[in-house]
Order: structure tokens, then C-alpha cells, then sequence
């Protein structure tokens, strides 16, 4: 049986719960919290039916496996940061010279920035451990580039997305413990899933409004500035063969990065194709193939040749995205590096 990406349903919510126990401590974006979980399916439900406004829309994925259990998840969420705005440090440059003592100064410094507001924050990608190596990753990862080359007018041009940050064996994050812990007054996890659950208004109200100079941070705080957790190195690398990129923007609390890429050149959006279907004759690579109907996305890994205005499948590829013949599918090389 083919796997099959497909929107989230209300009669999943409890095994999303129960994938997201299983994920341990960390993935605050997917809280094991009944009530927080609850409303983010609504809000997808929602945003799946074209029955809620874009800023609050986001759009959350499963994959199941033969017999229906959930092996994991990912999400969009079209337009982040309202109404609160979305908060980032940038990683800047400061060069000042005086010429009565003949002295220069060449610092770094993070200062506060809202320039992520309004962009999609491709997010929340989360797979069961059992399915951990299945390729279970890159499908529902790239699942969701076929939703945004299905139907771009609901994302913004602009795409990013954050890695969580760097840890140590105990779980404490060396910039934290430097300079968020003055300023919430609250241990790292806390404050984390306080954002995760409760929304980001508070990290307006509490985060220090002026620059934060590196070289008066303890040397371990330096060191993670941008720099991933070890367990997100595998997203990293998919977000980069993507064409997503770092440049100097991290997250407020953990610091780690944030990257972004223009969204018509995503690989994954800029290499497909739509076409109506018609049978596939002989072998051909594999494909990401998608439906483009909202309210019937589905997303599967098929041989197929994408073909002027016709994309070629087989039968079993056409039952499992349940196209209707005639309908518009969108195709795209399941291979990264095989060029444009």
C-alpha cells in the first residue's frame, strides 16, 4: 500500500497527541497538550475548507502508514508573527573609528527584528522514532512544497523556517542561561513551551529592546550563536538542498538559525509541473505527485513522466491520491540533485 501524505482530520487528534508523547521533550512546536493540540487541528480543518482568515490559517500534514497509524507530521502556516509581530535577532557588524586617538572598534551585535513578519514559516516536522529512516522525513517535508506549488496564492513569496538550537547532554542552552534567563525569569524549557502553547505576545513585552553586544557574552554563548541542535543537522541539510539559506537570523530564545528562500524558487516548487493525468505506459522515475484540489490534497511517491500538460501515472498512484480523471496533478522530480 502506497503511502499517502494527506491534511489532518479532527478524528486524529488523538493519535497526534500520541505521536507528539512519543517525540520526548523538546518539539514545541507539536506540545503534548491535549487542549493546544486540539486547536491547532481546528485551525487546519479550517484552513483546509477556505473557512478562516489567512492570518490565522495554517495547514498541518500526516503521513500514515499501511494500517493508518500516524508516522509523523509537518505544517505551514501562511503569514507569521500577527498580530504580535515575529521576533528574530539578526547577527550585525559594527565599525567605528576615531581619528583624534587613532583607534577603531569592530564589533558584532544581535538587535531585534520583525523581518520574518508575514512570510510562511514552513514548520512542525516531526516523525515517529519507530519510522525514523523509512524516508518517512523527506516525504512529509516535502510534502508540504507540493501544497505551495499546488496553490501558491496562499503563501507568501517569501518562505523561512528555524531550527531548533543548540543543547548541551543536560538540555540547557548556553545563551539562555547568558541572557534570556535575566530577562523571564524563567528556566529555558518553561519559557519555551510557554511560547509553543500560549502564543509570543509575551516575548514582545519581555525581551530586551536594545542591541545585544557578542563579545560581552561568555564565550559558550558565542559559540552556539547559529548554531543548530545536532538532531536537526538531517532538516538543515533538506531545507539547503532546497535552496534555503542563513544569513545572520536566529531565534530569540535558543539562537538558533533561521533560513529562508524565495517560494517559486523552492526546488521542490520550481521543478514541478501541473498536468492532467492519463496512464503510464512503461517504467519512469519516481515522482512527488499531488492532488491541487484544497479540499482533497493528498500527496504520494509514484513513478510518473511529467509531460507538457499531461502527467502519466499508475493505477495504484491514481487510487491512492483518489484524482478523478481529468483532474490537475502536480509533479515533481523526486530527486534533488538532478538539475532544474
Amino acid at each position: 500500500m502506497m503511502r499517502v501524505v494527506r491534511p489532518i482530520q479532527t478524528s486524529d487528534l488523538a493519535a497526534l497527541v500520541d505521536l507528539a508523547e512519543s517525540l520526548g521533550p523538546g518539539m514545541t512546536t507539536l506540545p503534548a497538550d491535549h487542549a493546544a493540540l486540539a486547536d491547532k487541528v481546528e485551525r487546519s480543518v479550517a484552513s483546509f475548507a477556505g473557512s478562516i482568515d489567512r492570518a490565522d490559517a495554517h495547514y498541518l500534514l500526516v503521513l500514515e502508514d499501511e494500517v493508518g497509524r500516524l508516522l509523523g507530521t509537518s505544517a505551514l502556516y501562511p503569514s507569521v508573527g500577527a498580530p504580535f509581530g515575529f521576533f528574530s535577532y539578526k547577527r550585525l557588524r559594527l565599525v567605528q573609528r576615531s581619528q583624534a586617538v587613532g583607534a577603531s572598534c569592530n564589533v558584532e551585535m544581535l538587535t531585534l527584528a520583525n523581518d520574518y513578519t508575514g512570510t510562511t514559516e514552513v514548520g512542525t516536522l516531526a516523525v515517529r522514532p519507530s519510522a525514523k529512516g523509512t524516508g518517512a522525513g523527506p516525504l512529509l517535508a516535502r510534502a508540504r512544497y507540493m501544497l505551495v506549488a499546488a496553490r501558491p496564492d496562499l503563501f507568501a513569496p517569501l518562505l523561512m523556517a528555524e531550527m531548533r538550537g543548540w543543547q548541551d547532554s543536560e538540555g540547557e542552552n548556553p545563551f539562555w542561561n547568558a541572557v534570556g534567563a535575566r530577562f523571564f525569569n524563567m528556566d529555558f524549557a518553561t519559557a519555551d513551551k510557554l511560547s509553543a502553547v500560549r502564543g509570543s505576545d509575551f516575548i514582545a513585552e519581555l525581551l530586551p529592546k536594545h542591541p545585544v553586544y557578542i563579545e560581552l557574552l561568555p564565550e559558550a554563548a558565542r559559540a552556539v550563536i547559529g548554531r543548530p541542535h545536532d538532531a536537526s543537522a538531517p532538516a538543515m541539510a533538506l531545507l539547503k538542498r532546497e535552496g534555503f539559506r542563513y544569513e545572520g537570523y536566529v531565534d530569540v530564545f535558543d539562537v538558533g538559525p533561521q533560513v529562508h528562500c524565495d517560494r517559486d524558487q523552492i526546488a521542490t516548487v520550481r521543478r514541478s509541473r501541473t498536468g492532467t493525468p492519463k496512464i503510464l505506459a512503461s517504467g519512469a522515475p519516481d515522482h512527488l505527485l499531488c492532488t491541487t484540489d484544497l479540499s482533497r490534497f493528498r500527496v504520494t511517491v509514484a513513478p510518473a513522466l511529467a509531460d507538457g500538460d499531461e502527467v502519466a501515472l499508475g493505477d495504484e498512484a491514481a487510487r491512492a491520491l483518489g484524482a478523478e480523471r481529468g483532474e490537475p496533478l502536480r509533479a515533481s522530480p523526486l530527486d534533488l540533485e538532478a538539475g532544474p
